[in-house]
């Protein structure tokens, strides 16, 4: 033991002595800051951005190779204005792992960053330059140094600010007050998350307060993520709704390498105003689980209510439990209802329809779908106006498309045909519908001739943007006591 003590221990004591040593002496005598000229002129002749570093930089080598930046900021390709910026900057390596040829990030602190992205007119980024994004794409570089493993012991960002300039659109975004702590950052390790921001833009117009908390683990190798405690919340102005608080909270797992997925415990809740009327929303997923031998899941539950003054919508959708596999699976019936009430008016649509799909082909079929609509209005020649429609609908998510197939007895019209998209980015809508005999007077409110209105031109705004194509036939029309036979109305809408 002594021996082993005397040739062994006590040489391996000496040795890690002498290193801490003599890394000791050269982060006390080494002063990186006398380098700051060639640093400068190394970037402006790689990238031709201009570097300022204003404050000092301090190194560290033991327990962790680190260095920390004061004030430092980088400048737009070829001119002085600033891209980007940092008030305070420190990264730190870990020591004992470059022994063994791997580069481990051990810290990363960040405040005050400021970054302004910039998608000019010609529709080139303000970083293409960076990212090899231009004309000519930057050549593949083989790499023969250590390689990196993310193991990180925390990430720190406080107060940044990020904000995305879009010419070709006129549009500009933002994120401020944007925060993010970490805890331990490596494969398969849980790491907690605590994130919050304010985002803002103008078109369209958007200006929420943020906060995210959360558990992450994942493993790259894998393709391995999962969400446990999610606990999302945001408040302000989106999408046209004002006085907005929304939430979201569940777990989640993705193993997107053998297509699994596992939901649970999920909950989406909103309200705000919009356009002056209350706005409410529910989403409940108590529990989805996607396998290659199972899919299965609890009852999926959708509720909301829009109202304003009289004027009232509420809609449900309500999916039964699921079961099957990747290959077919099948749910109860499903149904969805929307009640929607106006100036003494009221429009009740019920539909439902057993549920079957693939994962596999990544399709969703309702078979036997069932529509019935219910049109109470004082103000219509006929009242009330009833109307069942049957038919069957399938959505393509693989070939991004989506069918309907209906047919219905409205009254006195027999009405068939298809309507569709043919695509989903950008929206391009099909449909052909044939009815054989349609009296539109009956469904036209009556005007009264002592507050008649002087004509006006007719306003095609709506179809800006409308990308569709289709046809409606009638065999016999009546409306404004006219009658015509044979009526085809073609739609080719580009927009």
């Amino acid at each position: 033991m002594n021996k082993i003590i005397k040739f062994v221990v006590l040489p391996l004591v000496g040795i890690v002595v002498v290193i801490v040593a003599i890394a000791a002496y050269v982060a006390a005598t080494f002063d990186p800051n006398q380098y700051k000229p060639q640093i400068v002129q190394a970037v402006k002749d790689k990238t031709k951005r201009v570097l300022k570093l204003e404050g000092d930089i301090k190194l560290s080598l033991f327990p962790s190779i680190g260095a920390t930046l004061g004030k430092i900021s980088l400048s737009e390709f070829g001119n002085d204005k600033e891209f980007a910026g940092i008030e305070d900057f420190r990264v730190s390596l870990k020591l004992l792992p470059l022994l063994s040829k791997e580069l481990v990030v051990d810290t990363i602190e960040i405040k005050n960053l400021r970054a302004n992205l910039i998608r000019g007119k010609d529709g080139k980024f303000s970083i293409d330059d960076l990212t090899g994004g231009g004309d000519k794409p930057a050549p593949a570089v083989k790499s023969s140094g250590p390689p990196v493993k993310i193991d990180i012991d925390h990430v720190t960002l406080e107060n940044a600010t990020i904000t995305y300039i879009d010419e070709v659109a006129g549009a500009k975004y933002a994120l401020f007050k944007l925060n993010l702590k970490t805890g331990r950052i490596a494969s398969g390790v849980p790491s907690k998350i605590n994130l919050s921001f304010t985002a803002q833009s103008d078109k369209p117009r958007l200006d929420l307060q943020s906060s995210l908390k959360t558990t992450v683990t994942f493993d790259l190798d894998k393709h391995s993520y999962a969400l446990d405690g999610l606990d999302f919340s945001t408040k302000g102005i989106a999408a046209g709704i004002s006085n907005l608080v929304a939430t979201a909270k569940g777990d989640a797992d993705a193993k997107l390498a053998i297509k699994e997925f596992l939901i649970s415990k999920f909950a989406v809740a909103a309200t705000g105003k919009h356009e002056g009327g209350d706005l409410n929303v529910k989403f409940d997923v108590p529990k989805l689980v996607v396998t290659k031998d199972k899919v299965s899941g609890e009852k999926i539950a959708l509720d909301a209510i829009l109202s304003e003054g009289k004027s009232k919508i509420t809609a449900k959708l309500d999916i039964p439990g699921i079961e099957g596999n990747a290959q077919s699976f099948k749910a109860g019936e499903m149904t969805a209802s929307v009640d929607m009430q106006q100036e003494g008016a009221t429009i009740k649509a019920r539909l439902r329809s057993p549920l079957a799909g693939s994962v596999d082909a990544q399709k969703i079929e309702l078979a036997k779908l069932t529509a019935t609509v219910n049109v109470n209005n004082p103000k219509l020649p006929k009242n009330p106006i009833d109307a069942t429609i049957n038919g069957s609908a399938l959505v393509d998510l693989a070939k991004q498309n989506a069918s309907l197939t209906f047919a219905t007895r409205f009254d006195d019209s027999n009405i068939s045909g298809n309507a569709g998209l043919a695509k989903f980015t950008p929206p391009l809508y099909t449909f052909d519908v044939n009815i054989d005999q349609l009296d539109a007077d009956r469904y036209l409110p009556k005007s009264d001739p002592k507050q008649k209105q002087p004509e006006q031109p007719l306003d095609l705004s709506a179809l800006k943007g409308l990308n569709a194509n289709g046809s409606l036939k009638i065999g016999t029309l009546k409306v404004a006591n006219v009658k015509a036979s044979n009526v085809r109305v073609d739609v080719k809408a580009n927009d």
